[in-house]
């Protein structure tokens, strides 16, 4: 199966649970669209060192929305011409949220309407996100994609999670951020039954 993290936000933990689902289900990784360095994938490598990483399909040295990154860098790519990898048990991390640009004239959610995956949406406890958390299950269900869960990052807040829960009908899971290690037991009985 191949499947996308997508996230509410930029910098909502991604990475860690790609990282995290990676190395427990023996998943390869991909990056859509890498904006500036250290790139996602050094992450990914330093904990779960056996993952096969792809090379990311774009790269631009500016951190920065990639349409911005394009013009100054002064590239020539479609967003919607990137290949995904061929691989049975595919990550797919993208950039962002899902209206960040992957080029001039289209966004991360134009890419995985195209080419449609099961998704992962990543968020994070913070002033705000109950708006950006419910804006994307909107986008996302509106474009027909299939929700595995949602993952919310950091410590539970119950008020946040029982307000989205009542409203928007999504599993919530949780896992906290990681500094030295992934809990691998406890990672693979709360997440595998996204392979169901």
């Amino acid at each position: 199966m191949k499947i996308y993290v997508v996230g509410i936000h930029t910098d909502v933990g991604k990475t860690h649970f790609s990282a995290a689902f990676c190395k427990v289900f023996g998943y390869d990784y991909f990056k859509l669209i890498q904006a500036g360095e250290p790139k996602d994938s050094e992450f990914i490598h330093k904990f779960s060192p056996a993952t096969h990483i792809f090379k990311e399909g774009i790269f631009l040295k500016t951190s920065a929305s990639p349409h911005k990154g394009k013009r100054l860098e002064r590239l020539n790519y479609k967003g919607l011409d990137i290949n995904l990898p061929k691989s049975e048990n595919l990550l797919i991390e993208t950039a962002g949220g899902l209206f960040t640009p992957l080029d001039e004239s289209v966004v991360m959610l134009d890419y995985i309407s195209t080419f449609k995956h099961p998704c992962v949406l990543i968020g994070k406890y913070y002033l705000g996100a109950i708006n950006h958390t419910l804006l994307s299950l909107e986008a996302l269900n509106q474009r027909q994609i299939s929700i595995k869960t949602l993952v919310m990052m950091g410590k539970k807040e119950e008020d946040f999670d029982s307000f989205i829960n009542s409203y928007a009908k999504v599993k919530i899971v949780h896992l906290d951020f990681y500094k030295d290690k992934i809990e691998t037991n406890a990672f693979k009985k709360a997440f595998s039954f996204i392979l169901e």
